[in-house]
This record gives structure tokens, C-alpha cells and sequence, in this order.
């Protein structure tokens, strides 16, 4: 509030300097940010949870592993396929984090405040890009960074996926616009690498932010009859997605051996928590039991309404009214399948149904009201003689959100040595949320593994003698003695990958009980080696994906500083 006395102060008794708008909005996204920093983890929320995740994936990482795809250290040291389903490109930025010799709370806190302060700087050229107009960009960053889905996102849930795509999506508008501007086809390049950043963020969100990107360059080249500069955006797109197949292809690939959870309808999110939080008269999104109210946001709803009304009453600028007719469309059609009544167009799509219960698709809305907000400000017909109306809006935006700029409670006692003495029995807390990390073989009673193996082979049938000789999150190699035919259980979850030899013959495993893997043996001395390796469809598609991931950045720099030099 401080700021904007200020701003007020400076406005109107100095009413001949110019307030610097960027520079304003660099000192008031800070709000939100700074209660991250407390010492501690959060008490509640996905946290602790990715930093679990975090831990496993670093370990990986330091094993050399680029592209990691199994979690050895978590489901009790059992271990899951969590890389080749989970979003990675968060995790990577937190570990180079932790490498500079941060603690991997402090790490993934940094990235959750940098993700809020940050975008609100990329909302802010995107649509200075967008409208040409400074105050206009100013009020859809402010909308933007203060929108409750997204203070929800990172102080109550700690979603490090949908933070990112906070981040990174104004800026696939912003070089999708500076295409049509400017013709440079670097700009293509570089949206094909921002859409394969917004993949390995969340790719379940990316999807539907594509989708809406494609239809978002049909409008711009209808309206500025830029046909051809359409068609190139969408190829851009479309190579981006495909780029990244190898995030999102692996629910595909890897379906006949997940564990599935079957439903006959998709569960919405319940709709009037939408529109009002039932806690301190709305003005907190979260309850005392840690449930949420994934609000729009108060004034994001009056701006979209009143520019409705607008719209129908005829009173929008002509140069307003194609943007937002498309924005005010978008927001409706979002709105429509959010509600139950849209059941009939989710039901063909059940792997886009975790989109639903948590209210993800608000990632987009917020993205949508923000951009309105700022036609609102460009309608106005005198910006100068309606600054009470714009200090007002922008001051309701930021105060009614002020309880909610950071976690509740925050536990300093809980460090990192406390997080990794409990990393295996993390995947507990998890649930069934995440089935599909599961193998189709799990005991849906005890879905997950609560203790340790005593030893990580043991012997089912038979009797023999055996010592661990090496073990890595890939590879777990031992020395068999058996005197007689045996049944071993190498206490690693089954999951397509993994292969077994004796010395150095390939021999059979098979899930057994709760899907962990089994293998027999005849009688003799064993040098036994259990590795995992991607199979060749998904090997094949990451190694494509890494290629062209490489090239596109190649040739984006060459482009760039050829035209700089």
C-alpha cells in the first residue's frame, strides 16, 4: 500500500513527471514474493512432495543421467517410472539451484518466487507487444501476477509445473506477435522452443494452451490478413509439440502396463468455488483444513463483465472489439467445460481429466482476464481524466488478494537431512493421486510400499548365498550362490525397462506379488546384473527430442546474433 500512496503522491502532485510503469511494477510484484523467503517448508501443499522428487531426480542427475526416467530412491527404495510421466524442466532449474550450493528447500522456494516475480514481467512485454500501450501492459501484469489461481498456485499448493507455465506463456504470445510485426524468422524458432519448455512445465496445460495458440493465430491472421504468417505460427506450434513428444507420448506408450483407475465420469471441480472463497468473507482461498477456493479472482470477473456489456451495449472502440470478442469467447468456452453440464465433450478424453478436480485450466483463464483487463484500460476514452477509475481497479486487484501472499505456516524445524531420512516413505503421503506411476500388477490395498526391504534380494524358493555387489538408481548387480533351483525377488517395482542377466545371459522376470520383480534360477554361482534401460520407442523418442531441442536453440542463436552483428 505504500507503493501506491507513493505512486498517488507522485501521480498528482507531481502531476508533470511521468511515472516510470515498469520500474512500478517491478517494486510491487515483490509483494507477493518476499513471505516465500520465511525459513522452513510449507505445512501443507505439494512441497515437500516435489522435493522428495527433487532429491531422487538430483540423484540421478549426479549420476550422469540426462534425461532421468526412474525414481530409485522413492515408494520405500522400490523405486518408480515418476520421471517418464512427471514434468521435468522445473526439476532441472531447481537442481542447478542446489549445485550452487543452495538447500533444495531453499532451492525449490527460489524458484517458486522467481516463477511469480518473473512473470509478471513477461506478462508485461507481451502485451506492451500486443496493445503498444505502457499503462495497458502495467494493468494486465498487475491482473496477471495478483490473480488468486496463481497466488494459490505457488504459496498454498506449491505446483512448480503450472508456476512455470505462468512464466513461459506470455512469452509464446509475445513471439508469436513480434512474428507478425516483424517477419524475422527467428521468432518462429523460438516459439517452437518456448512451446517445448511449456511441455516438459506441465504437459497436460501445454496442450491446451496450444490449442489455444493455434486458434489464437488464425484470429491474428484473419484480422490482419497475415494468411501465410498463420499458417508458418501453427507449423511452429505444431513443431514445438512434437518436439516434446517424449513428455507427453509416454501415457500412450506406456498404457498396457499402468496402473489404471477407472471412472465413469470425470470429476469437476465444484463450480461455485469459482466465483467465492467461503473463508474471511472471501478474502482467503484457503480453509483451515488446508482445502482451496480456486477463485477467477473479484475483479477479474466485474472487468470481463463489464466489458460484456460493453460488447453488447455497442460501446467498445472499433480497434478493441475482434480482441475481445476472441478473449471474452475463450473465457466462456473455458468456463463451459469447467462446469458439469460439458461432461459429453470430456468423456472421449479420460487422460485430460486430471485437468478437472483441481481447476488447472484456470492456469489459461487467469491468462484471459488479465489480457481483458488491459482492453479495458485501452477503451476508457480518456485515460488521463479516468486514473481514479484505474487506481482503483488496480488497488481492489492487489487488497483483496493481501492474505494470501503466502503460506499459512511455515516449519523451520524441517530441513533437508529431514526430508531425505524420509524420502523412501515419501510416496505414502502421495495416495492413488498419482496412480499411473503405479504398475497394472499393484495391490490396490497397499498401493504403495511403506517400509524398506530388509535386503534388496531376497530369496523366495530354494536356498543360496547372496552378496550385493554395486548399486545405482539403474543398475543393482549381486553374487549368487544357489545350491538349489531358486526364486529370487529383486525388490525393484516392475516396469518395462528393466532386464536381467546371469552372468551375462539375458534371463526372464516377471511381476510377483504387488508387481515387484521376480526371476528363477537353476542351481550354480551367479554374477547377476538387474539394469534399467528406456525402451527403444521412448529411447528413440528422447534422443530425437534432445536432438531437435538442440538444433532449433542452434539455429535460433546463429539467426539471432547474425542479426545483431
Amino acid at each position: 500500500m505504500v507503493v501506491f500512496l507513493s505512486w498517488f503522491v507522485y501521480a498528482y502532485i507531481y502531476p508533470k513527471k511521468k511515472v516510470n510503469l515498469f520500474i512500478l511494477l517491478l517494486l510491487i510484484s515483490l509483494l507477493p514474493v518476499l513471505s516465500i523467503f520465511r525459513a522452513g517448508t510449507y505445512e501443507s501443499g505439494d512441497f515437500n512432495i516435489h522435493v522428495f522428487r527433487i532429491i531422487s531426480f538430483y540423484n540421478s542427475l549426479k549420476e550422469g543421467i540426462l534425461i532421468p526416467s526412474w525414481a530409485a530412491d522413492l515408494n520405500s527404495s522400490y523405486g518408480n517410472p515418476l520421471f517418464i510421466f512427471n514434468y521435468s524442466l522445473p526439476y532441472y532449474v531447481i537442481s542447478f539451484f542446489h549445485t550452487l550450493g543452495l538447500s533444495f528447500i531453499d532451492s525449490t522456494k527460489l524458484f517458486l518466487g522467481l516463477t511469480l516475480y518473473l512473470s509478471s514481467i513477461t506478462m508485461y512485454f507481451a502485451i506492451r507487444e500486443i496493445t503498444s500501450n505502457k499503462l495497458a501492459a502495467f494493468i494486465a501484469a498487475i491482473f496477471y501476477v495478483f490473480n488468486p489461481y496463481h497466488l494459490i498456485d505457488v504459496h498454498f499448493r506449491a505446483t512448480l509445473g503450472e508456476s512455470t507455465v505462468f512464466l513461459i506463456a506470455p512469452l509464446v504470445f509475445l513471439s508469436i506477435h513480434k512474428y507478425f510485426r516483424t517477419n524475422k524468422s527467428y521468432f518462429l524458432i523460438l516459439n517452437s522452443i518456448l512451446i517445448i519448455l511449456l511441455v516438459m512445465a506441465h504437459p497436460l496445460i501445454a496442450i491446451c494452451y496450444s490449442i489455444l495458440l493455434i486458434f489464437y493465430a488464425i484470429f491474428l491472421g484473419l484480422e490482419s490478413k497475415k494468411y501465410k504468417h498463420s499458417v508458418s505460427v501453427i507449423f511452429s506450434l505444431v513443431l514445438g509439440v512434437l518436439s516434446s513428444a517424449y513428455v507427453w507420448s509416454s501415457f500412450l506408450i506406456y498404457s498396457p502396463f499402468m496402473y489404471t483407475i477407472s471412472s465413469a465420469e470425470p470429476i469437476f471441480y465444484e463450480f461455485k468455488y469459482l466465483f467465492f472463497s467461503p473463508w474471511r468473507l472471501g478474502f482467503l482461498f484457503q480453509g483451515p483444513n488446508g482445502e482451496l477456493a480456486q477463485i477467477i479472482g473479484y475483479t477479474q470477473v466485474a472487468i470481463i463483465s463489464i466489458m460484456t456489456v460493453s460488447l453488447f451495449t455497442k460501446k467498445l472502440k472499433r480497434t478493441l472489439k475482434n480482441g475481445v470478442i476472441f478473449w471474452l469467447i475463450i473465457f466462456f468456452s473455458i468456463l463451459f467445460i469447467m462446469h458439469p453440464i460439458s461432461t459429453f465433450i470430456w468423456k472421449p478424453f479420460p487422460l485430460f481429466w486430471m485437468l478437472l478436480p483441481f481447476g488447472r485450466l484456470l492456469v489459461i483463464v487467469a491468462f484471459c482476464t488479465s489480457i481483458v483487463a488491459a482492453y479495458f484500460v485501452l477503451n476508457l476514452k480518456n485515460q488521463t481524466k479516468n486514473k481514479i477509475i484505474i487506481l482503483l481497479v488496480i488497488l481492489l486487484t492487489i487488497g483483496y488478494t493481501i492474505l494470501n501472499w503466502g503460506h499459512r505456516r511455515v516449519i523451520p524445524e524441517i530441513s533437508d537431512n529431514t526430508l531425505i531420512q524420509n524420502l523412501g516413505k515419501s510416496t505414502l503421503t502421495e495416495g492413488k493421486t498419482a496412480y499411473f506411476l503405479n504398475n497394472k500388477w499393484a495391490d490396490i490395498n497397499n498401493f504403495w510400499f511403506s517400509e524398506p526391504p530388509k535386503t534388496h534380494l531376497e530369496i523366495i524358493e530354494g536356498a543360496a548365498m547372496v552378496k550385493e555387489v554395486e548399486r545405482t538408481s539403474i543398475m543393482h548387480s549381486y553374487n549368487i550362490q544357489s545350491k538349489t533351483p531358486i526364486v529370487i525377488r529383486e525388490n525393484t517395482l516392475y516396469f518395462p525397462g528393466w532386464t536381467m542377466t546371469a552372468n551375462g545371459k539375458q534371463i526372464d522376470i516377471y511381476p510377483g506379488n504387488r508387481g515387484i520383480i521376480n526371476a528363477k534360477l537353476p542351481t550354480g554361482n551367479y554374477y547377476i546384473e538387474l539394469r534399467y534401460k528406456d525402451i527403444p520407442t521412448y529411447d528413440l523418442l528422447k534422443k530425437i527430442c534432445f536432438t531437435l531441442l538442440s538444433i532449433l536453440i542452434t539455429i535460433f542463436l546463429i539467426k539471432y546474433f547474425m542479426k545483431k552483428y
